[in-house]
């Protein structure tokens, strides 16, 4: 009768990807992980009878349960060195059936999802993953999903791409199942297993420090020697700690007699806040120190983990009050996690920019030469502020303005050091004058919109025609009526033509996401052909070294692509041949003046790089793609071609 009680193995479970199963208990851990869990549960159906729409959390709590079960041999394996196992399972049973809206916030806060939809979006643009993700977002956006995510505005992507993965996680368990699946199937499985254990490193922390005040935060002993108040097993709705039920204790305070469960429920509401709000809630000093301890280094990743962790069924999101506490510490990490901004500072006060030249150049190679090419400025030549601004951005700063530094007087006032202070204003004054470009899907196919016009058209040539035809042939009656006849054939069959359009251009809708990633491989298929034959056409006799700069093309050239500090360095080189600056999209009619297009494939967006290629195809203009990320390089490429063209 003493033996361990056999495990429940009815459920196959893994934490953080890992298989784990449940742990035969002795009976005093058995009582230990059991009673919790019978005490939490009965306050939580008390109520849920009297508001059952906030407490409807009672499948939860069983998964939860489980869930707890089976990981028990991995938190006894874990801890086994600092902790008893009874205190394990005991703390282990608490946080996982604690009961409470803890699921509700796991699957609606917008909070948390925006911060994954960022890192996703992250990943996306790494992993150059646009074509794969774009066909997976919902072509209409969610009005509710827009009001209820924060006002935020990314300087990398669009807000349509974060709402579009917004009501991709917010419907994962409905309408947007599959689409959920296919979206983090793109990330691979090496940055799967990081994400999940990063959330598992922060979830152990914060267990490790809740365990020490399940353990070693106690009470100070009353007068009769005792210790904490004891939790009833059946507490009553209002009075889950049994205040009522020990009118004998007059001084009885939750926060200190039962200072585990006090942490554990005040947690999610004071991480973050200040060091006397804590101490004052938490009422030890320990536990507002273990608390206040309790940070993530990647919010954005441990958003995204819990996605992950809750579509594998995994323990990890599972554990109801622990997991939600990890949650709410990486919500809080965010930059919207604070407050949603409604009002924005003034980033600029009148002023001048610095234009006195008084910064000696200094010229720059090796690791900085593919950030910041060198330009063609003498060694100790004096710069200005502006100059230097202008050769790392090549933008002019404006000359009535200068950043506000009340608002670096602000960031300071809150902690900031003054250094950081001052680029921090810097930043968000750029950042005002700078238009928020976001790349955008690319354009659908359709069939014409002025189809329906030609074929209102057409009836009515056709009409014309017949009458013509029946006043010719007034003596034919047979005729005229065959011709009659054939006309409501042709009527009919150009119905049916328009009808069959109508279904090809769904067709055509429902194709787009194939035909993208055709065009994908199409064009670097196309570009690493190029590049291998570009050099079987260069005349051997001409070294690259001799060719002098500035050269004058013969031939009407247009450049597209790269970065700005490529065109700016290849330009000089190259003043017959017109650059297209990246942000602004090509114009049509220079494309078909020219006699040679470029392009530059290290810095071009799809839509920007499709409407070029399908350009130069409707007119037949050959294409060049430069081969190398130098100006010099790329410059010398150009010349060999226009040198090989004359010949």
């Amino acid at each position: 009768m003493g033996g361990k009680k056999k495990a429940n193995t009815s459920k196959n479970w893994s934490l953080a990807g890992e298989p784990v199963c449940s742990t035969p208990l002795s009976p005093s851990e058995e009582r230990a992980f059991k009673e919790p869990i019978s005490s939490l549960r009965y306050a939580t159906a008390q109520m849920r009878k009297n508001t059952p729409d906030t407490f409807q959390n009672g499948e939860a709590m069983k998964q939860g349960e489980k869930a707890a079960r089976a990981s028990l041999g991995f938190f006894f394996k874990y801890f086994g060195g600092k902790y008893q196992r009874q205190d394990i399972a005991s703390a282990l049973a608490k946080v996982a059936a604690l009961p409470g809206p803890i699921v509700d916030h796991c699957n609606w806060s917008s909070c948390y999802m925006l911060g994954a939809a960022l890192w996703l979006l992250d990943y996306v643009e790494r992993e150059e993953l646009w074509e794969e993700l774009v066909p997976l977002l919902p072509p209409e956006l969610d009005e509710e999903i827009d009001y209820s995510t924060p006002d935020v505005d990314d300087l990398s992507y669009s807000r349509d791409h974060m709402l579009g993965l917004m009501k991709v996680f917010i419907e994962r368990k409905g309408e947007q199942r599959q689409a959920f699946r296919k979206v983090w199937d793109l990330v691979d499985k090496r940055t799967v297993v990081r994400l999940k254990d990063e959330f598992k490193d922060a979830l152990l922390d914060y267990f490790d420090r809740y365990l020490e005040v399940c353990t070693r935060v106690k009470p100070p002993a009353g007068p009769d020697g005792g210790g904490a108040a004891p939790m009833l097993s059946q507490p009553s709705l209002s009075d889950p700690f049994g205040i009522n039920a020990l009118d004998r204790c007059q001084d009885f305070n939750p926060a200190r007699d039962h200072a585990d469960m006090w942490f554990l429920m005040n947690t999610m509401m004071l991480i973050g806040k200040s060091p006397e709000k804590v101490r004052g809630t938490l009422y030890f000093r320990r536990s507002s120190e273990l608390l206040q301890g309790f940070q993530v280094q990647d919010p954005y990743m441990i958003c995204a983990a819990y996605l992950l962790l809750e579509r594998d069924s995994d323990v990890l999101a599972n554990l109801n009050a622990l997991t939600v506490s990890v949650l709410v510490c990486a919500e809080r990490h965010l930059p919207w996690g604070a407050d949603e901004a409604y009002s924005y500072a003034d980033t600029s006060e009148e002023g001048v920019p610095d234009l006195s030249l008084r910064y000696a150049y200094h010229s720059r190679e090796g690791a900085y030469e593919e950030v910041l090419p060198d330009p063609n400025i003498e060694e100790g030549e004096l710069l200005s502020e502006g100059q230097l601004f202008y050769l790392a951005t090549g933008y002019a700063l404006p000359r009535d303005q200068a950043p506000s530094s009340c608002l670096k007087g602000w960031f300071m006032e809150q902690g900031v050091p003054e250094g950081r202070a001052e680029a921090l204003a810097w930043g968000a004054w750029f950042a005002s004058y700078v238009d928020d470009l976001r790349m955008q899907g690319p354009e659908s196919f359709g069939i014409p919109d002025d189809f329906d016009d030609f074929l209102k058209s057409l009836d009515e040539e056709l009409s014309e025609l017949a009458g013509e035809l029946e006043a010719e042939t007034e003596d034919n009656a047979a005729k005229a009526a065959e011709l009659s006849r054939q006309l409501k054939e042709s009527r009919k069959a150009l119905h049916e033509a328009e009808q069959g359009m109508r279904r090809l251009q769904e067709q055509l809708q429902a194709l787009e996401s194939d035909a993208l990633r055709d065009r994908a491989e199409l064009s670097q298929l196309r570009e690493t052909l190029f590049i291998l034959r570009s050099k079987e056409g260069q005349p051997e006799e001409i070294s690259e070294s001799e060719i002098e700069f500035p050269w004058q093309t013969k031939r009407r050239i247009v450049a597209f692509g790269g970065h700005d500090t490529w065109r700016k360095a290849i330009r000089p080189m190259l003043p017959g041949v017109r650059f297209f600056d990246r942000e602004l999209l090509p114009d049509v009619n220079a494309i078909r003046g020219a006699d040679v297009v470029w392009i530059q494939s290290n810095a071009i967006s799809h839509k920007f790089y499709y409407r070029v290629i399908d350009t130069v195809r409707k007119e037949n203009i050959p294409v060049r793609y430069f081969g190398s990320a130098s100006a010099r390089k790329c410059a010398e490429q150009l010349v060999l071609d226009e040198m090989a063209a004359a010949e």
